[in-house]
């Protein structure tokens, strides 16, 4: 009895020995099949393990690099978006001032055409067609040069107008009665004033359509950075970005807001200041009376 059992003993050791072997066997033969094709020596299997490798360090480095590009556009746009704000501002600070010429200037020609208006009146009464004298001619040339120099100083005559008044060039006869010289440089201040005016309202549409350009530029740089930002926080919770470029790069944060959608004129200017509203209604002088 004792004999049977030890046999069976020895037959059960032996038994799980061949089963370890062929599950050994079996393991090997999987992993054999599991190779590439083509691979089935030591030596072959090596190599393959050796490209494997280099191929894990590649895409590691190539998705590390890809990080801190990432990384880095985004950086790049937010101070792209600071910057486009401070110009938006400077456009506003623009238009503000172009609006106060516009009132200056337009305030100088209704003065001007107040006074054109008073010298027509004053012409309108009879001036004596008496020739002049020499002494009186003189006189007057004299006269108009000191009153066109005196409208040069203050603003109401242009360079142009200076010299053909003191050539007596273009209307300026310094053989006029005094009446009808104060006429003539009436005419000639409405006119420069005139000009000013249109001058100042071509300017302060041009610092319109530029404010619209650089705030439609806030909105959109805005948009880009808030997605550019939210595509580096991803890479920084998914990809090991070595400590030296999380050092070398400068991250400017930008308020968290919604993506707004493209803005247009109206929309821009409803959101501006009262003081940087347009000067709509302000009317348009067709032409010198």
């Amino acid at each position: 009895m004792n004999f049977a059992l030890e046999l069976l003993d020895d037959a059960s050791g032996r038994v799980a020995v061949i089963w370890l072997a062929l599950i050994v066997l079996a393991a090997v033969a999987l992993g054999a099949l599991a190779l590439p094709a083509g691979v089935r020596r030591p030596r072959q299997i090596m190599t393959w393990l050796a490209e494997s490798a280099a191929q894990r360090r590649a895409d590691r480095e190539r998705r590390a690099v890809q990080a801190h590009e990432t990384i880095r556009y985004a950086d790049e746009i937010a101070v792209a978006a600071q910057g486009s704000a401070a110009t938006a501002e400077r456009r506003r600070e623009e238009c503000q001032q172009a609006q106060a010429e516009v009132e200056r200037v337009w305030t100088a020609w209704q003065a001007a055409d107040a006074r054109l208006e008073r010298a027509r009146r004053a012409a309108a009464y009879a001036t004596p067609q008496s020739p002049p004298s020499p002494r009186e001619g003189t006189e007057r040339a004299q006269a108009l040069r000191r009153t066109a120099q005196a409208a040069y100083r203050r603003g109401d005559l242009s360079d142009t107008q200076l010299l053909d008044a003191l050539t007596h060039r273009n209307g300026w006869d310094p053989a006029l009665h005094p009446v009808e010289q104060e006429l003539a440089l009436a005419r000639a201040v409405a006119a420069h004033r005139f000009t000013a005016y249109q001058n100042a309202l071509e300017a302060e549409e041009a610092a319109w359509r530029a404010a619209d350009v650089a705030t439609a530029a806030v909105r959109t740089l805005r948009h880009e950075a808030a997605i550019a930002r939210a595509q580096a926080d991803v890479v920084r919770e998914t990809t090991p970005v070595t400590r030296r470029t999380e050092r070398a790069t400068v991250t400017v944060r930008i308020p968290r807001q919604a993506n707004p959608p493209a803005p247009t004129p109206q929309e821009v200017r409803r959101e501006l200041p009262s003081w940087a509203q347009p000067t709509a209604g302000r009317p348009q002088i067709a032409a010198i009376r």
